[in-house]
């Protein structure tokens, strides 16, 4: 009798052994493994994202499986992010032009720089087999991968070169959304065409949490979850501080510059990335009222008349090294109170050879550094012995 208990009790041992050890493995996602035994029951995904700061992509998670939905400026992607190893939903489980993809995701092909500096912080750079170019990168971690030949330049004359992106064998291919014509060629080769749309976002943290999007197809949720926390603190520990700024003394900033190609001058209004990095590092966006909520585009002679006196100036200008270039560029410059007390910042400090800035790469991820930056502009009293990151103050020439 007490034999017939004993191998009663270690046949159900070994009949539960199998589900404690795949429990002991989804303990966290699966970020280098795929499934061996697939139990619809299990979730294999218990480590997940929340994403609370960025309005244009979301996540809902199913037990093997997350849809992925990600708006765009004309269109709405969807896709299908399933743990390998485990059977895709099928029949209306998923809407018709879902993309399925495999995850972990395997190689990744990157056509911003902007989604370098995620991967990077996610430690996802040894995935990186292609990107668009190599002139343009500052990201420390992709420059050693390209030094060291593990990276295809697959649009080398700014036109993708859909041979090259095959022969690396990309798990998924990351880009924006600006040609829906390159999407559906990618698409209609069989690749996951990735949209991200983190240019759409208002917020500088609605941005950076773009992180998240990418750790989706990695299954690296955790640790985005845990980068983004740090991002968002410190983002909001800059705020408070120069949140204590009265009202009387926040500068006046001018923001962009008059664009001849537009024939307008971009005015940010306070609900947009630039209006809240102003405001939050306790500046006044000049001309804010007319812009409102968005953006405004105005005349020359708007801005003059309404802006000469603003006490900060953000041109915004590529390939300007003095105030001369500046004023080279139109004689009126001359006449605005910021140009006359040298109070004109331009945000390329850190700009590679090739013109590449990294205030469009780590600056999206890294909102905290910039500002950081725009306090130590408007308030320098609250950072003395700030490092700028991304702005110099613009020099009359020597």
């Amino acid at each position: 009798m007490k034999a017939r208990i004993l191998l009663l009790i270690w046949a159900v041992l070994v009949a539960v052994m199998p589900a404690f050890a795949q429990e002991s493995v989804l303990g966290n996602n699966l970020t280098d493994d795929c499934v061996t035994e697939f139990d619809p029951e299990t979730d294999y995904f218990p480590e997940k994202v929340d994403v609370n700061d960025a309005a244009n992509f979301s996540v809902e998670y199913f037990n093997n499986y997350k849809l992925v939905t990600v708006t765009g400026s004309t269109e709405t992607y969807t896709y299908a992010l399933v743990q390998c190893g485990t059977p895709a939903p099928e029949g209306d489980a998923l809407p018709e032009d879902a993309q399925i993809v495999e995850v972990p995701a395997g190689g990744i092909v990157t056509l911003s720089t902007t989604y370098l500096p995620g991967l990077a912080a996610l430690g996802l750079v040894d995935n990186l087999v292609g990107m668009d170019s190599f002139l343009y990168t500052s990201t420390p971690e992709v420059l050693e991968r390209i030094e060291a030949g593990d990276v295809i330049e697959v649009a080398p004359a700014f036109e993708l070169n859909t041979e090259l992106v095959l022969a690396t064998e990309p798990g998924l291919v990351m880009t924006d959304d600006y040609d829906p014509g390159r999407i559906t060629q990618l698409v209609d080769l069989g690749i996951v065409a990735a949209v991200n749309t983190d240019y759409l976002e208002q917020t500088p943290l609605g941005r950076a949490e773009w992180l998240k999007y990418i750790a989706l197809f990695y299954n690296a949720e955790a640790t985005a979850e845990e980068i983004f926390s740090e991002i968002a603190s410190a983002y909001e520990e800059v705020t408070d501080l120069a949140a204590s700024v009265p009202e009387e003394e926040r500068p006046v900033v001018l923001w962009n510059s008059y664009s001849t190609f537009a024939e307008a001058w971009s005015i940010p209004g306070s609900e947009t990335y630039s209006g809240y990095l102003i405001e939050d590092a306790g500046g006044i966006i000049a001309l804010g009222a007319e812009a409102g909520s968005g953006s405004a585009l105005l005349s020359f002679e708007s801005v003059y008349d309404g802006a000469l006196d603003a006490d900060i100036w953000v041109p915004g200008l590529f390939a300007i090294n003095s105030l001369e270039d500046i004023l080279a560029l139109d004689a009126r410059y001359e006449d605005f109170i910021a140009v006359q007390n040298s109070e004109v910042w331009n945000y390329d400090l850190d700009v590679n050879a090739n013109g590449g800035n990294n205030f469009f790469e780590l600056g999206v991820l890294a909102p905290h550094l910039v500002l950081q930056d725009l306090v130590a502009i408007f308030h320098p009293d609250l950072l003395p012995d700030h490092e700028f990151t991304f702005f110099r103050r613009v020099e009359p020439a020597e």
